[in-house]
């Protein structure tokens, strides 16, 4: 089954004038991150990360999913699992994809 958000144009934010993406409450957001994981593995590489981005709409997404890896790869072995990355990577596109995760 394939989870896709269809991207909406970006509006502007009345209470800090960033741009806004697409919206979907923390349970959507976290059935959208099972459906990033195509090979089943039950983990979340930068590369399959990248690609969930392109089709939500982002642009520069090798960079965009670098930059989660970044925050969100507590034990750095380049994969996405366990709770707390899961938890990190949700702040992180709260923060800084424009994604309203509420």
């Amino acid at each position: 089954m394939h989870f896709h958000l269809i991207p909406r144009p970006a509006e502007q934010n009345p209470n800090n004038g960033a741009a806004v993406g697409p919206q979907m409450s923390e349970q959507q957001f976290r059935k959208w991150l099972t459906t990033v994981d195509v090979n089943g593995d039950g983990r979340i590489s930068r590369k399959e990360l990248q690609d969930a981005l392109r089709v939500l709409g982002l642009r520069c997404t090798r960079w965009k999913s670098w930059r989660a890896f970044v925050h969100a790869d507590l034990n750095k072995n380049k994969h996405i699992e366990g709770e707390s990355e899961i938890e990190e990577l949700i702040e992180y596109a709260r923060k800084r994809w424009g994604i309203l995760v509420s």
